[in-house]
């Protein structure tokens, strides 16, 4: 089976790398495109009293400039081994931003780690690899 291209997504993490290490090598021998993203959640409300607008709005644009980083680290490592990635930021639910960019980019796998950043909402198979693995349009490849 050859895939066309593959979304992988990333945050930085040991797990991420991972993904986007098998992610290159599959986009080498399939000849795909490579698209990696990543995605920040939203602020979180819960037992918070009171956070003023500028607050939540200054956690956010940090989120999403150490995003950028990430992304920065991953284009570089694919393109270290030929492979040249598009990169996109989003904002939301991991597994469902993952989904959505697969479907609106016609992406025909998605490849993440089995764990990623953030304790105990993405620890274990739970969250993001194993919303996608039940929910996603496309093959799902979760890499340990």
């Amino acid at each position: 089976m050859s895939f066309k291209k593959i979304l992988v997504g990333y945050d930085g993490s040991q797990s991420s790398k991972k993904a986007l290490e098998k992610a290159i090598v599959l986009a080498k021998v399939c000849g795909s495109e490579l698209h990696i993203v990543g995605v920040v959640r939203p602020f979180e409300f819960a037992a918070i009293d009171y956070i003023s607008p500028e607050e939540i709005e200054e956690y956010e644009k940090e989120e999403v400039s150490k995003e950028e980083r990430f992304l920065k680290e991953a284009k570089e490592i694919a393109q270290e081994k030929g492979i040249n990635a598009v990169t996109k930021v989003r904002e939301g639910e991991p597994a469902e931003e993952l989904m959505s960019y697969a479907d609106e980019n016609g992406c025909d796998l998605i490849v993440v780690g089995h764990r990623g950043v953030g304790g105990f909402k993405r620890m274990i198979l739970g969250t993001t690899a194993g919303n996608l693995v039940k929910y996603a349009n496309q093959s799902v490849l979760v890499v340990k």
